[in-house]
């Protein structure tokens, strides 16, 4: 089976979820033995940096640029337009032109969506293809503007950020009705789906290399985040902690140590360093950053999707703790292999109570470890996925 993977944004370096994604897809699809070409939009945010030498091999991986920053002027026009900015900015007629070579010079059995920022080219590609067409849903967009613009309390940018929520929705219900296919990350963005579409839905979870997983070594009093932090519902999280919460540990825990880590840092959270808080900011690493440190905290209040940083850390055996939207679309269970709060003073007694029972906050890291081979094994969900694929291109 030939399959083409297309995505809004390069699948290296592996900074984010997006890119992890994507190569588990890859990989997955090769695994199997199938061919794989894989194109991607190149952003002024994500440029494909460090790709080895074997993955262009393997994919006959290429990028090309497109300026997707917010301009004024556009965004005003796009007002009176039906289709949503955030989706319009993807558009460019060098990537369309390059698509039709590609599929002129190809014969497809798969064409895969990563994402709906790729979604603009779905009915160029339906005039120049025969093959099935995929959506993979990393999340459900619509929602988490939704979120977003609930948080929002200038009234202005409030209204703003509704009416763009309710074009993404429109929009999002008239891609999934064109696809042949979906494949979700999680199940609950596939009940969002099967309430929009009749077309067929699988849940392929993303997937874990089980083998030679290992607890590194821990800073027993620290606590950490790591996560894209140009992404807003990160940031309202992570403000929502400092205020809400940490607060309540030190009154507790005087030497406590928060670790903060992730890409696109915002300048204002430099201001915050001192004795108990550390911006690590974009570490060169992240595995090796979580295994240094002790307490994992996901305190996002609005989001789609799954934390794909959430599954690494269970990997590696992390006491994690996470409101419920944080959590949200993984495999779990509250007290056994991961904490789940949702208001401020009960996130705070959680990692206290961590703090102060070693022993049984590192049986709930080690449950987490047992749960990611149980449901997210790397080569269990290769399975599925060569299933999945199989049934639909012998319809």
């Amino acid at each position: 089976m030939r399959i083409l993977q297309i995505c809004s944004k390069p699948p290296y370096p592996e900074k984010d979820g997006y890119a992890l994604a994507v190569n588990h897809m890859s990989k997955a699809i090769i695994a199997k033995g199938h061919l794989v070409k894989v194109i991607a939009i190149s952003t002024p945010k994500h440029h494909a940096k460090d790709v080895p030498q074997e993955y262009l091999a393997k994919t006959e991986f290429e990028n090309l640029f497109i300026d997707t920053s917010v301009r004024l002027i556009p965004a005003f026009l796009n007002l009176f337009s039906s289709i949503p900015y955030n989706t319009k900015r993807f558009y460019s007629d060098e990537f369309t032109n390059r698509l039709k070579q590609i599929i002129d010079k190809n014969h497809f059995d798969i064409i895969l969506f990563e994402g709906l920022f790729v979604c603009p080219y779905l009915d160029v590609i339906k005039e120049n293809s025969n093959a099935k067409l995929v959506l993979r849903s990393h999340n459900v967009e619509s929602d988490i503007w939704k979120g977003i613009a609930n948080q929002e309390r200038n009234l202005i940018k409030k209204l703003y950020l509704n009416l763009l929520q309710k074009r993404l929705l429109n929009y999002e219900k008239s891609i999934v009705s064109k696809m042949d296919a979906i494949v979700c990350i999680s199940y609950n963005d596939a009940s969002w789906m099967q309430t929009h579409t009749d077309k067929s839905i699988s849940v392929i979870p993303f997937a874990i290399n089980t083998l030679n997983q290992e607890v590194g070594i821990e800073n027993k009093n620290t606590i950490f985040h790591i996560g894209s932090m140009d992404w807003q519902a990160n940031i309202d999280g992570i403000n929502w902690f400092l205020s809400e919460v940490f607060p309540l540990i030190k009154k507790k825990k005087e030497k406590v140590i928060l670790h903060l880590a992730g890409s696109k840092m915002p300048n204002y959270f430099n201001n915050l360093s001192n004795e108990n808080i550390i911006i690590d900011g974009e570490v060169e690493n992240a595995k090796t950053f979580m295994k240094k440190h002790n307490l994992m905290i996901v305190p996002l209040l609005n989001g789609s999707g799954i934390r794909i940083k959430i599954l690494e850390a269970m990997a590696m055996g992390k006491t994690i703790i996470s409101t419920s939207i944080g959590a949200s679309g993984i495999h779990y269970k509250d007290k056994k292999n991961i904490l789940i709060a949702d208001i401020g003073v009960q996130f705070a007694n959680q990692i206290i109570w961590c703090l102060e029972n070693p022993l049984e906050s590192k049986k709930i890291g080690e449950n987490a470890q047992l749960n990611i081979r149980v449901h997210y094994d790397s080569e269990k969900i290769a399975k599925q996925l060569d299933s999945v694929l199989n049934k639909l291109q012998a319809q």
